[in-house]
């Protein structure tokens, strides 16, 4: 195998897998694999030489390599007299990615962590807000692995490393390295904003989403490269027999694909045409999938009949007595026609039926979650930081006084915003304390806002406040801006012992709003 420089152009191996010669190029990288039969190398070099020649197009023999497979030291020797350059040895890092037999060990992923790690180096967190470390770990840090992460299945080590470098980068840590305090738990960081959380990626579904392209392109892209070397590899002799049903040994990236059938097989339907690729216990050939209710009822050697041979006989496969969903189904399946046509794996999660990475995580992360009603927040005509406040604050994890109390930090016993002996709550402190209610109710007679609820807490009054409404108005605007300008103030008390008067918080609110508007 030898790598040398060329032009990107992408020669296919033939399902015959006979030829002397292989070519697979990326770019400006050109992998060649030749056996070392008869005259073959001596073959390949004059061929490359003619190459160089007639192009003008010298091959960079410092930066090409020999990597021999079931070679004599005798014939290694050879080949590096004839093509004059180092000889290598697997594993070996080709297009930034762990070139190896087995499955890459502890030192191929380090070099991934130690990257994430150095980007940290730059960057000033101290100085950044809350909403500002947020974007950059879900664009930056959270994008280095994709590459990764579309050929490798991480080991869960290495996505517990990636997750400690970025909960600490958002949360912040202090000089002796603990870890600062965490508003929320990490698998809420880690859900959608349309489940009203922060959005930051799940490193573990993600994966799973990027390699469910390889299923995809094993169905679909028949003429590929990759399909024709799985089926040769892996794949049986009734042609009929579904991918998904391949041998169930082989290399460790196929055990890693073969672990992620079944995100495979709920998220795609078939098309029926002729039935005989489509899996009458694991397929969704009718709404939904017969294995959910079948009780573990069908022996191995049926697991993965067709749908055209197990029509006949569906009362031998079947458990009696059959439950309401498998006499539905049995009822689409006899009034089925089948042709001669193939049949055709559907996306479930697009709507022309195509796979892409964004539908796939999309639907893992949301399984069985429900959507936040306020996701609206995150299209507020205001500043990302005040976005990311107000969904703290529904959640009811802004860090006031009764918040540092349940973790056991320092609190004061009294609400500095009414100076009453009380302990601070957000409700009290954003609805009910007389100083707020003394700015909502200004706002409502000079803006016209509506008026704060009673009795209920800070979700529910944003729920009636804003009413999910889009697009959002300046009064939704101003609305937002009251809520972080009663924060700011409260902390400005606390932290700098600074006052302003009601007067000053409305005009700086209606001043605030108003930019917000403009530019944001």
């Amino acid at each position: 195998m030898i790598e040398a420089a060329s032009s990107a152009v992408n020669t296919p191996i033939t399902n015959k897998l006979l030829n002397p010669y292989y070519l697979l190029q990326y770019a400006d990288d050109t992998l060649v694999f030749s056996t070392c039969k008869g005259n073959a190398s001596a073959a390949l070099s004059n061929v490359l030489n003619t190459f160089s020649s007639v192009s003008g197009i010298n091959i960079n023999v410092p930066k090409s390599a020999i990597i021999p497979f079931n070679l004599s030291a005798s014939e290694t020797d050879s080949l590096q007299t004839t093509f004059t350059c180092k000889i290598s040895m697997l594993p070996l890092t080709y297009l930034g990615l762990p070139l190896t037999l087995h499955r890459p060990g502890r030192a191929a992923f380090q070099a991934l962590i130690d990257k994430i790690q150095g980007r940290l180096q730059g960057w000033k967190r101290p100085l950044m807000s809350r909403a500002g470390r947020l974007v950059l770990a879900s664009s930056v840090l959270s994008s280095i692995p994709i590459f990764y992460m579309s050929v490798f299945k991480l080991p869960g080590w290495v996505i517990k490393a990636i997750d400690r470098i970025r909960r600490q980068f958002i949360w912040g840590a202090s000089s002796a390295g603990k870890p600062g305090i965490a508003l929320l738990s990490w698998d809420r960081v880690c859900l959608p904003k349309t489940a009203g959380d922060l959005g930051l990626q799940n490193l573990h579904l993600q994966n799973i989403a990027l390699l469910l392209k390889w299923w995809w392109r094993i169905y679909h892209l028949p003429d590929s490269q990759w399909h024709l070397i799985t089926k040769l590899l892996y794949g049986k002799r009734d042609h009929n027999i579904p991918p998904l049903c391949w041998k169930k040994d082989g290399s460790f990236f196929w055990k890693d694909l073969l672990s992620m059938r079944f995100y495979f097989q709920w998220s795609t339907t078939s098309e029926v045409h002729s039935g005989k690729q489509t899996l009458f216990w694991y397929d969704d050939w009718g709404g939904t999938r017969l294995a959910y209710y079948g009780g573990g009822a069908a022996p191995p050697s049926r697991s993965s009949i067709s749908l055209i041979k197990a029509i006949p006989i569906w009362h031998q496969l079947l458990p009696l007595p059959m439950t309401q969903t498998q006499h539905s189904l049995l009822e689409k399946a006899n009034l089925l026609s089948f042709t001669q046509d193939r049949d055709r794996i559907v996306w479930r999660w697009t709507s022309n039926g195509i796979y892409t990475a964004a539908s796939a995580y999309r639907a893992l992360s949301m399984a069985g979650k429900q959507s936040f009603p306020l996701t609206g927040i995150w299209k507020l005509k205001v500043t990302p930081s005040i976005r990311c406040f107000l969904i703290l604050l529904a959640l009811n994890r802004v860090l006031t006084q009764e918040q540092l109390q349940r973790r056991k930090i320092s609190f004061h016993e009294e609400c500095l915003m009414c100076n009453q002996k009380i302990c601070e709550t957000a409700t009290h402190l954003f609805l009910t304390c007389p100083f707020s209610l003394a700015v909502w109710r200004k706002l409502t007679i000079s803006m016209g806002i509506p008026s704060v609820p009673n009795n209920c807490n800070c979700l529910q009054a944003m729920l009636q406040l804003f009413k999910n409404s889009a697009p959002f108005t300046f009064k939704d605007t101003v609305i937002a801006t009251t809520f972080w300008g009663l924060w700011l103030e409260r902390n400005n008390r606390i932290f700098r012992e600074e006052v302003r008067s009601l007067d000053a918080i409305h005009d700086w609110i209606i001043r605030e709003a108003t930019f917000f508007m403009k530019y944001c």
